[in-house]
């Protein structure tokens, strides 16, 4: 089993975009775009460890993959059920805090990661982020959320 972490960053990823699809592993300076996210999350001193979350769907195999090769934490959950791919995340990866972020944000501040991360635990918050009201230009957006809160949510979300 992988050991309990604090601060887990779980990465959204998939290859259906429809304004761009395939965007997740298209080349940016060098490497693919998930690659710079990974790095960048992963930077941020308060993160113990970064996981991406994939779909199921068979055009994500590439992801999954991609992930395998290059050692990454990943796991492959429901393309239409987000939620349920981040309780498949922290269910595999334990952790007390995720912080959300997209695989189109190559750009992403490790410095605003441990900002949001801090401010989280200084208020003992059960959610944290940049995104209400919007604070920060697109693509550096994070949210911060609780094991604990997320496993809630899960109790009373439902699908429509």
């Amino acid at each position: 089993m992988n050991q309990p972490v604090k601060n887990q960053v779980v990465i959204q990823a998939r290859m259906g975009s429809t304004r761009l699809p395939g965007k997740t592993l298209l080349q940016l300076a060098g490497r693919p775009v998930l690659e710079h996210v990974i790095r960048r999350s992963g930077a941020a001193m308060l993160v113990d460890r970064v996981v991406v979350a994939t779909t199921d769907r068979p055009e994500d195999d590439q992801v999954a993959e991609w992930c395998r090769s290059n050692e990454v934490a990943h796991v492959r959950g429901s393309s239409e059920d987000v939620l349920s791919r981040y309780l498949l995340a922290v269910n595999e990866f334990p952790c007390g805090n995720v912080v959300r972020i997209t695989a189109d944000c190559p750009l992403i501040d490790p410095g605003i990661i441990d900002a949001l991360l801090a401010l989280h635990a200084a208020g003992d918050n059960d959610y944290t982020s940049n995104v209400i009201p919007p604070t920060f230009p697109i693509g550096f957006d994070a949210e911060v959320v609780s094991v604990a809160c997320l496993r809630r949510v899960d109790a009373e979300a439902k699908l429509t």
